[in-house]
Parts: C-alpha cells; sequence; structure tokens
C-alpha cells in the first residue's frame, strides 16, 4: 500500500542522511562541532526509527532476523542501562553533557539505528548504495581537509594537524580509518565481480588514496598505526586463506615493504627531517610523549577505580570520580580534569565493569564469528574486515570514540548481520502478526506521535539550553544584566548541559567582581553562582569538581572562611591533586594562617619534587616565613636556570626586604631574555629598592634603546627615581 512505501522511504531516508551530518557544523551552538552533529543523528533516528516501527508492528518483513550479534548488542545496552542506574551520577550517566554527547540516551539510539539498518538495509544494493554515499561525502570531507593543509581554510584546533569539518584531528583520523577499510572492501568486491574494474577502480583507489593522506597528516599515531597494523593483518590473512594465488603474493610484497619502511623510519627517527613534519615527528616521539605517559598513568588509576566497583563499574560518564580520587601527581603536566582514560578496554571497565566490557566486546566476536562462519563473506572480505575491527580497536588503545565513529562502527555491524542473515536458511517458524495489516493507518499516527515525543523529550530542552548558554556568555548590548538573566533562563532547562551552564555561570562571576558592574548585580552573580555550584556537589558528590570552582569564587568574592569549607571538600575527594592545594595554600594566606600554607605548599611540592609550580609555591612559601635557605636549597637548580625568576619568588623575597636575592635571580634572566619586559622592569626596581639607583635608571635607560615602544613608561619611571619618588 501506499502508506508502507511511504514510512519505508521515510525510514530509508533518515539511515541514509546519517553519512552527511559529518558536514553540519552548528555554529550558534555551544562545542558547535560536537552538537549540532549528535542532535541531527538522534533527530534522524528517531524519525527513522518511528516509521521502522510502525511497519515492523504490523508486517513480520521489516523485523530483524535473529542473530548473535543482535541478541549480544540488547544484552550490552540493558547491562549498561543497570550500570548508569546504579552508578555514582546516573543524571549524567543518562544524558552525558554537550562536550562528550554520550551517554545512555546515545547509546540507546545507537541500538534503534542498528535494529533500522538491519532491518531496511536488506539486499546487497541497498548496502553498496550507502557504503558508496558515506565513501562519496568523505570525499567531500578529505577535499575540505586539503584546502587546510595548503593554507585556505582555518584548523579549528589550532596548529598543523588537519580536522576538516569535523573540529578534532584525532575525530577525523578515525572517520578516515574506517573509510579506507571499506573503500578497500568495495573495491575487491568489484574487481572479484570483474564488472567495470576500471571505473570502480578510479573511484575506490582514488578514495583510499585522498582518505589515507588526509588521515597521515591529522598526525593521529593511533589510527595511522591502526591503519597499518590493520593493513598488515589483512595481507596476512590473504597468505594464509590463499597462499598460491596472486593475491598472496602481492600480500606478501606488502608485507615486506611495510617491513622495510618501518625500519628505515625507526632507524631515522632522530634526524632532522623527521623531526619537522608533524606525523613523523610526534610518530618518531611516541615513547617520550607526554601524552602517551599520561595514557599510561590514566590506566593506573582506571585499574584502581575498577577494583573498587568490578562487576557493573560505575556507570557512563564517571571516569572523572575515578581520575579524582585516584589521581596520580605526576599528571601535573596534563589536563587536571580527565573524563575519559583514553582506553576503550578500560573505558568500558570504569563504565560498565566487567560485564560492562565483555559486553561490549562481545560485538566483536559475533560479528567477527558471522564474517568467518558465514558463507556469504569470501576470503578476501574476511581478511579486510578482520583488519578494519583490529585497526579501530588499536586505534581506540590510546583514544575514545565519538559519534562519528560510533555510527560507522555501528553500520558495519548492522552490514555484517544483514548479510550473514541473508545467507542464512529461512527460519521455517512464521514470525507472529502483532497487528492486522490494515491497522497501519492508526499505527502511523500513533508513531508520529511517539517521535515527536521522544525527540521532544530528547532534544527540545537540551537544544535550548545550549542555544541559551552560548547567548549568556557572549556580550549583550544590554550589559550584564542581559547575561545574568539568559543564564537563569538556561539553568531553567533540566536536562545535560546543566554542570556546564553552571560552570560557565562560575566563571562570569569571577569575571564582574573585579568588573565595573552595580555591586548588586555582583552579589547576584555570586550567590547564584555559588548555589548552583553546591547543587552539582550534592548530584554528583565524588566529583571534586563542584567544590572547587565554588572554593575558587568564593575565595574571589572574598569569603574566604567559606571558600575553605569548600576547598577541604574537595581536598577529600582528589587528595593528590596539586592544584586543589595551591588553591588551599592561597586561600590560607588570605586568612593569615600562613603555616597552614606552608603546610599545603609543602605537600603540593613534595607529592611530585619534580614539579616547577610546585616548588615554586613552596620556595615562595618558605622565603615568607623566613626559612630563605631552605628555599634555595629547593630552588637551586631553578635559580641557575632562571625558572625562578618568577613573580611569587620576588614577591616573597620583597616582603623580607631581599632585594638583593632578586637582582641576583633577575640579572643573568634578563641576560638571557631580553625580550622579557616585565623582567626588566622589575629588575629595575629591585635595584632601586636596593639603594642602587644608578643601576636601576642604567636598566630602564638600555630598555629604551632595545624596545622603543617601552620609552613612555622608562622615561616615566627615571624622572620618579631621580625626584627620588619610588616608582
Amino acid at each position: 500500500m501506499a502508506l508502507e512505501k511511504a514510512l519505508r522511504y521515510v525510514a530509508l531516508a533518515g539511515v541514509f542522511a546519517l553519512p552527511f551530518i559529518v558536514l553540519y557544523v552548528a555554529n550558534s551552538m555551544f562545542f558547535p562541532f560536537i552538537t549540532g552533529k549528535n542532535f541531527a543523528f538522534r533527530m534522524l533516528v528517531e524519525i527513522a526509527g518511528g516509521a521502522w516501527l510502525a511497519l515492523a508492528l504490523v508486517n513480520p518483513a521489516y523485523r530483524p532476523r535473529r542473530s548473535w550479534l543482535l541478541w549480544a548488542f540488547t544484552a550490552f545496552v540493558v547491562l549498561i542501562a543497570i550500570s548508569d542506574m546504579s552508578g555514582t551520577y546516573p543524571f549524567k550517566s543518562f544524558w552525558s553533557n554537550y562536550e562528550r554527547m554520550d551517554g545512555w540516551v546515545t547509546l540507546a539510539h545507537l541500538f534503534v539505528y542498528f535494529l533500522v539498518t538491519v532491518s531496511m538495509l536488506t539486499t546487497e544494493k541497498l548496502w553498496r548504495y550507502w557504503w558508496n554515499t558515506t565513501l562519496a561525502v568523505s570525499v567531500l570531507v578529505g577535499g575540505y581537509g586539503l584546502l587546510q593543509l595548503a593554507g585556505l581554510a582555518v584548523i579549528n584546533q589550532g596548529g598543523v594537524r588537519l580536522d576538516s569539518r569535523l573540529g578534532n584531528a584525532t575525530y577525523l583520523a578515525v572517520y578516515m580509518l574506517f573509510h579506507v577499510f571499506m573503500a578497500a572492501l568495495l573495491w575487491s568486491r568489484a574487481w572479484a565481480e570483474k564488472n567495470e574494474r576500471a571505473l570502480y577502480s578510479w573511484f575506490y583507489g582514488s578514495i583510499i588514496v585522498l582518505d589515507t593522506f588526509i588521515l597521515f597528516f591529522t598526525a593521529t599515531r593511533g589510527a595511522i598505526l591502526g591503519l597499518l597494523g590493520g593493513a598488515l593483518l589483512s595481507a596476512l590473512l590473504l597468505i594464509v586463506l590463499a597462499p598460491r594465488s596472486r593475491v598472496a603474493w602481492r600480500a606478501g610484497v606488502v608485507i615486506l615493504v611495510a617491513i622495510v619502511l618501518a625500519g628505515g623510519f625507526w632507524m631515522a627517527r632522530e634526524q632532522a627531517w623527521v623531526q619537522r613534519i608533524e606525523p613523523l615527528q610526534r610518530l618518531a616521539n611516541i615513547k617520550s610523549d607526554g601524552i602517551t605517559v599520561a595514557r599510561i598513568y590514566n590506566a593506573q588509576m582506571a585499574w584502581q577505580g575498577f577494583k573498587e566497583r568490578p562487576i557493573l563499574g560505575w556507570g557512563q560518564e564517571n571516569y572523572a570520580a575515578v581520575f579524582d580520587n585516584h589521581y596520580d601527581p605526576r599528571m601535573y603536566a596534563q589536563e587536571q580534569w580527565f573524563d575519559r582514560t583514553h582506553n576503550i578496554v578500560f573505558d568500558w571497565l570504569i563504565a560498565g565493569g566487567i560485564l560492562g566490557l565483555l559486553g561490549y566486546l562481545s560485538l566483536y566476536l559475533f560479528a567477527l564469528l558471522a564474517v568467518w562462519r558465514s558463507g556469504a563473506f569470501a576470503p578476501y572480505e574476511r581478511a579486510i574486515l578482520t583488519g578494519l575491527f583490529a585497526g579501530y580497536f588499536f586505534y581506540l588503545v590510546f583514544t575514545f570514540d565519538n559519534i562519528l565513529s560510533y555510527v560507522l562502527f555501528v553500520s558495519l555491524l548492522a552490514y555484517i548481520a544483514a548479510r550473514a542473515n541473508g545467507a542464512a536458511p529461512a527460519p521455517t517458524k512464521e514470525p507472529m502478526q502483532l497487528l492486522p495489516r490494515n491497522s497501519l493507518p492508526f499505527v502511523a499516527v500513533g508513531a508520529v506521535v511517539v517521535v515527536w515525543g521522544v525527540a521532544w523529550f530528547v532534544n527540545a530542552h537540551m537544544i535550548a539550553a545550549n542555544k541559551t548558554l552560548i547567548q549568556a556568555i557572549s556580550p549583550q548590548t544590554e550589559g550584564p544584566q542581559k547575561n545574568f538573566d539568559l543564564f537563569k533562563k538556561a539553568l531553567g532547562y533540566s536536562r545535560a548541559g546543566t554542570q556546564e551552564v553552571r560552570e560557565q555561570l562560575a566563571q562570569a562571576a569571577m569575571g564582574v567582581v573585579g568588573a565595573n558592574v552595580p555591586n548588586d548585580l555582583k552579589q547576584q552573580f555570586i550567590t547564584l553562582a555559588a548555589e548552583e555550584l553546591v547543587k552539582q556537589g550534592n548530584e554528583s558528590p565524588a566529583n571534586a569538581r563542584p567544590p572547587f570552582f565554588l572554593g575558587i569564587l568564593l575565595d574571589r568574592a572574598g569569603a574566604y572562611a567559606d571558600a575553605k569549607v569548600a576547598l577541604d571538600r574537595a581536598r577529600t575527594l582528589s587528595p593528590k591533586k596539586q592544584g586543589l592545594l595551591f588553591e588551599a595554600g592561597l586561600n590560607a594566606y588570605a586568612r593569615n594562617a600562613n603555616d597552614e600554607a606552608l603546610a599545603d605548599f609543602k605537600e603540593a611540592y613534595e607529592l611530585e619534587p619534580a614539579y616547577l609550580e610546585a616548588r615554586r609555591y613552596y620556595g615562595a612559601a618558605l622565603i615568607r616565613a623566613g626559612r630563605e635557605a631552605e628555599a634555595e636549597v629547593i630552588l637551586k637548580d631553578d635559580i641557575a636556570s632562571g625558572a625562578a625568576a618568577d613573580s611569587r619568588i620576588a614577591s616573597a623575597y620583597a616582603s623580607r626586604n631581599r632585594f638583593d636575592r632578586i637582582v641576583a635571580i633577575w640579572t643573568p634572566f634578563v641576560a638571557k631574555n631580553p625580550e622579557n619586559v616585565d623582567a626588566r622592569f622589575l629588575l629595575a626596581d629591585a635595584y632601586y629598592s636596593a639603594g642602587d639607583p644608578v643601576h636601576a635608571i642604567e636598566i630602564l635607560e638600555a630598555l629604551k634603546r632595545d624596545i622603543p615602544a617601552t620609552a613612555t613608561q622608562s622615561d616615566a619611571l627615571i624622572l620618579q627615581i631621580t625626584s627620588g619618588v619610588k616608582p
């Protein structure tokens, strides 16, 4: 009937529209490269899912056939739901936030997408159309990457690593990884079928070259090595599966060339030309790179968290609590608020415990079993698909998924399931007729209502809050009062992103403290931000971030006693994070609790003496306490290198009238860094304060000659000095 055909087209349109979300950037939204794509994905799945559901209820032909892969996916979604409900922050586990747009709501949408695709794309022709569509879109994505490489388009994340329309080089890399392997798979099928070999060779071959080229210039090591390792595994499997064929010989040549190139690169890794090329430089320094070391520390912290909740884990989006509680002080040079382990095994161990990890790994297991046991796949297809799974999993050992890699992974699972189902014997038992065929119009109306309701519940408030937040953090012609009102409006939407709204409000409140804003409005900002951070802390009691932000806000507002309470709470949740101890020490100084401040800075220093900031804080605290000899032992190497030429050290010495020490430390520093204007002004002031105006004037005169732009300020200071007025 016409309605059935229309619903089928709606479902297919939603599925075929999904490859294009990679091009969508929602510039009017918070995290524009993340939120826009995810909202588009959810709404397309909701529309396609509603149409499919109406069809499946009245026509058994539109229902997915039973398979181990379907049962595994179902069990995984249910297991993670249980983990999320029993976790430490169920609200965030379900909704996630704007930065990630993950959580169970995304997992549920991916499951619905799997059901729709495996039920609607039931022919090889449809699947080929779908894969060709996404491959064609990857050409557009790659073309934009070429514009970035040529300097004709901006690289959104800065630097030289291409990110195209994804806003993140790592996300672009795994996107290209999938398309390289799938282009190779379809090329192989076209070659085996001997139909229009030349045309397909140009089409798929060009895509492989372009997408590999773009992947390389993302400089994403996990994806580059995953591509190489997956390709080598595929080549090795081709040799094993057909040892006497010409394909086996070609695969052997590929393996030999790869080994030679890899060996040559490793021997040349310290050459200057390697260090000048960003992707090669990152590969060459992979063992010593701080990011690689941080991955190891994260894995160690995640293991400690797993041991606390080994069966069902902490729930999705809750690694932040584990990171805080088991923080390794050696992480001082890295991001201080990790929310992912950057390792897929540990991410799922934390999110779902051992059951969650096994559920996730079962998707790979049953997909590979379907590939290898089903008669639907030729040997070369088995080799390529196995290589793809291996390369993708290797990539995930060093990072995490995003919505585009999720979609491609689930599409691959559905493709394998659909082909395996097509090759399996037809079921002997007729499927149950749930509703009569003539009820389709009523079912369709019901589906429209359900889709509208789900879409509104899942998306409307989140989108409204997101757009309102963007307005709230942007300058308003009506002034800060308008920003305040917009923050209140954004807080009124009770969905994901509440934490981000609260944190942005806290940042705005700290900004208005020293701004030319009426005092009553300042107080309104501070009060609302403090109240919201308290709420956030109550909702996520295992996270140190809300009380820490609250402590900083109250410190800036001058409420030092209340700030101490918040900072003590944060320290309880994350006792080894130096940043919290620094803020606690500054708070103690503000309360005139100098001994307490010294103890805080000492604790931070002793956690990891290699941390320069900790040495500076502790050294300055020792100087203020009159223990200069101890300070200079700690700062000995920093004084020699110039790293001790820091405003905190200068302020501490000035508080003890030891201007001679400032002169001794800053003189060699200025000699090595003559372009540092602030350091030269500080040295001149130290000379004057030490009773040596002649040297002070000499420094200012030299500064005028070296940097003429400082002449006005230098002349003013010289005039003050010659007049006997302290600058």
